[in-house]
């Protein structure tokens, strides 16, 4: 029987990670993807992951407050290269989430629209994310919290410095508020 990575005792899963801080990093990263998209599919739809629903909520927000929103914005906000944002918008417009509508302006351009379905399930995700929030953080003080953010953000930004790409938001600031 060949033992998968998800399978190896903790022991083995750990080994890499006690020397190599980026590997925890990219470890905890997958995890938390994981088990996001495990809540939203069982809360909401199978349909849907982690990532689809925050993308989701994005796209209404947007609609909500009559901004445009097209792939090239998506592939900003979430730090993905076209061909990944591509397969993301494609499969979210079959499963009937949104839209893709041309520009009269430039035919290129697509402009992304939530469908009725989109905004109907657009609640049920948000509440879902705010409590898986709330349970990833459960036990962590305030304080530490914030040393948490202030440190990922950090590497986050020494990452992007390493693999040359520009910071999406100014240093010291998640938000781009400096």
């Amino acid at each position: 029987m060949r033992i998968t990575k998800t399978q190896q005792p903790d022991c083995l899963q750990k080994c890499c990670c006690e020397d190599h801080f980026g590997a925890l990093v990219s470890q905890t990263s997958r995890v938390v993807r994981r088990a996001m998209d495990a809540r939203i599919s069982a809360d909401v739809t199978p349909e849907l992951t982690g990532v689809r629903g925050m993308l989701l909520g994005e796209i209404v927000r947007a609609n909500k407050e009559n901004r445009d929103v097209y792939q090239r914005d998506v592939e900003r906000w979430m730090q993905l290269r076209r061909s990944s944002v591509t397969a993301l918008l494609q499969g979210m417009e079959q499963d009937g989430f949104i839209t893709r509508c041309s520009v009269e302006k430039d035919a290129r351009l697509k402009r992304l629209s939530a469908t009725p379905k989109g905004v109907a399930y657009h609640e049920r995700i948000r509440i879902s994310i705010d409590n898986f929030e709330r349970e990833l953080q459960r036990g962590i003080p305030s304080e530490q919290q914030a040393v948490a953010r202030s440190v990922l953000e950090r590497i986050l930004n020494n990452a992007r410095d390493l693999a040359g790409e520009t910071r999406a938001f100014p240093e010291g600031s998640a938000d781009g508020r400096g």
